[in-house]
Parts: structure tokens; C-alpha cells; sequence
């Protein structure tokens, strides 16, 4: 065999096994392997925030408010031109003293005011019902109770200067409930001697604090790897006040951007769920992370829990 020959399949073999060690490599790397789980790392997701405002006026529920400080109102035709006074009344003194605003509307209200001549009996001596009020519609974001709906109805006419029954239905429409000091209008028996305490004017100015935003974070995260492909189930969780404007959930490979997922917008209290199979990841990992609305063109009320890290679980 002459030197060119020789040359020739020298340079074949070489080839030959370069080709046959990358088929080894690919086929290591990409072969099917037996599924691996991985854990979130706590601590990196957005479960941890929770919001104790412990008002010192009773509510119904845990953080009760409407979404917005302007809440509209509506009064229905029956109510006589004495208990509209009184309503009208009623918004007013809220409002002169905290945050709220108050707008009539006759259209969809977040509050509306019925009346009627036939009042429910009274449960005790000295109990005269006059009124009634309460949230009607109500959601839970996680957050908040929000209050979609409110309703007030007034039975019979107010015997008491100030607009007292009114003011104290409507406080019920807000979302507070009967407190235990006499000289609070929001005692359970009504005498025309109470007032608006100062206790439930800090609590709607502090529960009212807050800008009406969405909130989103990480509900449940749990994904599985195999090999370079990961299979992986979010749920993204708007806790917050407010629709979320369409958004994304990005994924990352250690430090390397993998890929870009569409979730859209999330309503107040909703859940997206995001399900995906056999992502192809850019190199072998053990640290996954999911960041939804990174390039934060959602206003959020909280900006530091919008990431899930997930790690493998270490084998026994």
C-alpha cells in the first residue's frame, strides 16, 4: 500500500471515529432516561406573602374592600325623598372622613340601595331594624376579600338626626361587621348618640392603603426531567385586585434563557395553567427557573415574588 493510500484510510478511521464518538456523546445526552423530580427551593416563590392588616374594626372577612377608592352607588325609585336624604347622608360622612369617594350612577352600581315598608322583625327588647347591609358578591383573591357587590336596604324612617341607620348599613356594605362599644355606630343596637369611631376610619383608610393592582405568583410549580427534556405543570395565581394585562412565564436553564410561554391576562382570584411536555433544555441541569412577567409589564403590588426555583431532589 503506497504512502497516499495509507494517508486515506488513516484519515477515514480517524473520521469514522469522530463520527461514532458524537453519535456516543448525542446518544448519551438525548437517550431516554428515567424521569427525575424536582422541588421548589423554598423561599424563591411568591406563596410566602401574605397580608395581615389586623384592622382594629371587625370585618366579615379577612381584608374586605372593594377594588377601587371610587365605589359607586345607585338608589332605587321606591326610596322616598327622606331616605335618599339620609343615604346621600350617609356616603357623605364616609367620605369626609377617609380615603373613599363616593359617585351616583344609574347604571351598574357597586353598592345598591333599596327600600321598602316591610322591615324583618327585630331579634330583641329595644332592637329597632331599620335597616340592613351587607356585601352581596364577594371574592376571594387569596389577598383580599374583594367585594363585587353591596347592598343596602332601609326598612323604615331614621328617627335620629345624622343619618344614623344609614351610616350604619352602609358601613355593613363595606364590609364591617357589629362591634362591642356602645358609642360606636356600629354597635348592634343603634341609639342616636353614636358615632363614627376612630377605629373604623383607620381601618378603611389603612384596608384602602393599597393601589388597586393585580398580584401574580406561582401557585404550584412541579416539574420532572429526563435527560435534557423537562416536562414541567405551573399555575400562576393573580392574588391581588385588579385584572393582570396579558403577561409570559419565561424559563431558564441554570443562567440560559430556554424558552417563552403566552399566558395572557389572569383575572382577580384566576389561575392559568401552564402544561408542557418534553421542553428541550440547552445543556444538563439541576436548577430550573420560571419567571412570570419579566419584563414587568404588569404593575403589580408586589414585585419580589414572581419566581419559582426548582432544583433536583436529591437521591437517597
Amino acid at each position: 500500500m503506497n504512502k497516499r493510500g495509507g494517508f486515506f484510510w488513516g484519515f477515514f478511521l480517524f473520521v469514522l471515529l469522530a463520527a461514532l464518538g458524537v453519535s456516543l456523546y448525542y446518544l448519551y445526552i438525548y437517550w431516554p432516561r428515567e424521569p427525575v423530580d424536582l422541588q421548589i427551593v423554598p423561599g424563591n416563590s411568591g406563596t410566602n406573602v401574605v397580608v395581615e392588616n389586623n384592622l382594629p374594626s371587625k370585618q366579615f372577612y379577612q381584608n374586605m374592600r372593594y377594588q377601587d377608592k371610587l365605589i359607586t352607588y345607585s338608589i332605587a325609585n321606591s326610596c322616598s325623598s327622606d331616605r335618599i336624604s339620609d343615604i346621600e347622608e350617609a356616603f357623605m360622612n364616609i367620605e369626609s372622613l377617609t380615603v373613599l369617594a363616593f359617585d351616583r350612577t344609574n347604571g351598574d352600581a357597586m353598592i345598591k340601595v333599596l327600600c321598602s315598608d316591610v322591615a324583618p322583625e327585630a331579634g330583641q327588647e329595644n332592637y329597632f331594624v331599620a335597616g340592613e347591609g351587607g356585601p352581596s358578591r364577594v371574592l376571594n383573591s387569596t389577598l383580599y376579600s374583594v367585594i363585587l357587590e353591596g347592598k343596602i336596604s332601609l326598612f323604615r324612617e331614621d328617627r335620629c338626626d345624622g343619618a344614623k341607620v344609614a351610616t350604619h348599613e352602609l358601613l355593613h356594605a363595606l364590609g364591617f361587621d357589629h362591634n362591642n362599644n356602645p358609642e360606636s355606630i356600629l354597635y348592634p343596637t343603634l341609639e342616636c348618640s353614636q358615632q363614627i369611631d376612630s377605629e373604623i376610619i383607620e381601618s378603611i383608610n389603612l384596608i384602602y392603603q393599597p393601589e388597586s393592582l393585580p398580584d401574580l405568583f406561582f401557585y404550584i410549580s412541579t416539574a420532572t426531567k429526563s435527560g435534557r427534556y423537562l416536562n414541567f405543570n405551573i399555575e400562576v395565581l393573580n392574588q391581588g385586585l385588579r385584572e393582570s394585562a396579558p403577561t409570559e412565564i419565561s424559563v431558564y436553564s441554570e443562567d440560559k434563557f430556554v424558552e417563552k410561554f403566552d399566558i395572557g391576562a389572569v383575572g382577580i382570584g384566576s389561575r392559568k395553567i401552564l402544561t408542557v411536555e418534553n421542553l428541550r433544555l440547552p445543556g444538563d441541569t439541576d436548577k430550573i427557573t420560571f419567571i412570570v412577567d419579566e419584563e414587568n409589564n404588569v404593575d403589580e403590588l408586589y414585585d419580589n415574588n414572581n419566581q419559582a426555583v426548582l432544583r433536583l431532589v436529591p437521591q437517597r
